[in-house]
């Protein structure tokens, strides 16, 4: 079991030479709180939804400070490698073949969206490790790690509750000796989402309101946003898993599995309708369950070995086409961090910076921003035009998109470094 674990560990830590380890924006976000938490502050006013266990752990890795990025995201790569493994034990063992095991993993590993959430440090790789593991664990009759494990998803996505509750249900009846866990539990996850935000903001519900608030494009934003929702998932999956995924419903123990993923797609698709944003990202971990029962019941259905493997690799093929543009994309996102630091160096200076007036820096670059500075989120402003006084960070967000944000008079140019085009005007006249 360990030569598997620390040959994930090595690879994960070899990953940033081959792709590089950007966070993304939720990621730089739980960087930032976890380094007010480690320092005994903690300001949420501002930012993507408050998460319990991303956060906790930024925390213990704010110490190591310049490090601690690159070290969260090799984390997260090192828990998409162990789910991918787990992928293959589960989808073996119900396929009853080892192609069933490696279809499983491609399912999974190709599902669209999983190598960039895990290239850039997203909770989805960590939920789905975590699921799986509870999985596993569930299966071999270990209670008390599986419902660890299961409140361990619960403190990265709400969409973990209600199958943490149903789990708890069970083990309660089956198990007196779980009891005392699962009150634990019952207390620990609530307050691990709501005490936090209340006084890092004020409002317990923050992080609710946040999250209905999607971003453009999403379908949330959709005539009927359940289906919109679903329609997003379902295009996650490779195609020949789905008619896995029905001939599963044929076996009790892959029909379970693949409800409880069916369930968590749906359950992200309600809460879509629900004005919540309804990401195709949500649904990852209710994909990952259905692509390991469509793999077993490829497999299951006495299908020819040969037979599986082309359906799989053929469509795959535009999945691994898009790998290389993961790697375009964070290898911009990692000049962006990079430079910055530089940046505000050449401009004078944290302290020059925030004398001269209010940081602009432009959308989904705030937390990178305040990361830098080392001050709360609310302290730059990413999404309102410039105004003086104050001093502007223009960048692409993307390779192909154009520098933002716009500055006119009375800003002016005051350096270029790398990525980065600073503009100030210190003065409001």
């Amino acid at each position: 079991m360990w030569r598997p674990i620390l040959a994930i560990l090595a690879a994960a830590a070899a990953s940033p030479l081959l792709v590089r380890a950007a966070p993304g924006y939720d990621p730089w976000t739980w960087l930032l709180w976890g380094r007010e938490v480690a320092s005994g502050t903690l300001s949420t006013a501002d930012g993507p939804a408050f998460k319990p266990l991303p956060v906790a752990v930024c925390a213990l890795l704010a110490p190591l400070g310049s490090a601690a990025p690159v070290l969260w995201v090799v984390l997260v790569r090192a828990a998409a490698g162990v789910a991918l493994w787990l992928a293959y034990r589960l989808g073996r063992e119900l396929g009853g073949s080892r192609w069933a095991g490696a279809a499983a993993v491609a399912g999974v590993a190709l599902a669209g969206g999983f190598a960039l959430e895990a290239s850039r440090g997203s909770e989805a790789p960590l939920v789905i490790a975590g699921a799986l593991a509870a999985v596993a664990c569930w299966r071999a009759g270990r209670l008390r790690a599986a419902l660890a494990l299961g409140a361990a998803c619960a403190l990265l996505r709400v969409e973990a509750w209600p199958f943490l509750l149903a789990a708890g249900v069970v083990a309660w009846r089956r198990d007196a000796g779980v009891r005392p866990l699962l009150a634990v539990l019952a207390l620990l996850v609530p307050a691990a989402w709501f005490v936090p935000e209340w006084l890092g903001s004020g409002d317990a519900l923050r992080s609710g309101a946040r999250a209905r608030v999607p971003n453009p494009g999403q379908p949330a934003l959709a005539d009927v946003p359940a289906l919109a929702s679903l329609w997003a998932a379902a295009k996650l999956l490779l195609i020949p898993l789905w008619v896995g995924v029905v001939l599963a419903l044929r076996d009790r123990r892959l029909r379970i599995l693949a409800a409880a993923g069916g369930a968590w797609v749906l359950l992200v698709a309600a809460m879509a309708e629900a004005g919540f944003s309804g990401e195709p990202r949500y649904a990852l971990p209710g994909v990952a369950l259905l692509a390991i029962a469509g793999a077993a019941g490829l497999a299951r259905a006495a299908l020819p070995a040969l037979l599986i493997a082309g359906l799989v690799a053929v469509a795959a093929v535009p999945a691994v086409v898009e790998l290389r543009d993961v790697r375009d994309a964070q290898a911009h996102q990692w000049a962006l961090a990079r430079d910055l630091g530089d940046a505000v160096a050449a401009a004078g200076g944290r302290e020059a910076v925030l004398a001269c007036g209010r940081p602009y820096v432009g959308r989904y670059r705030g937390p990178l921003m305040a990361y830098a500075l080392d001050v709360a989120k609310r302290a730059v402003e990413p999404d309102l035009a410039p105004r003086a006084p104050g001093i502007v960070f223009r960048a692409r967000l993307t390779a192909a998109s154009a520098p933002a944000p716009e500055a006119g008079p009375p800003f002016r140019e005051a350096v270029r470094v790398g990525e980065w085009e600073v503009l100030r005007s210190c003065s409001s006249n």
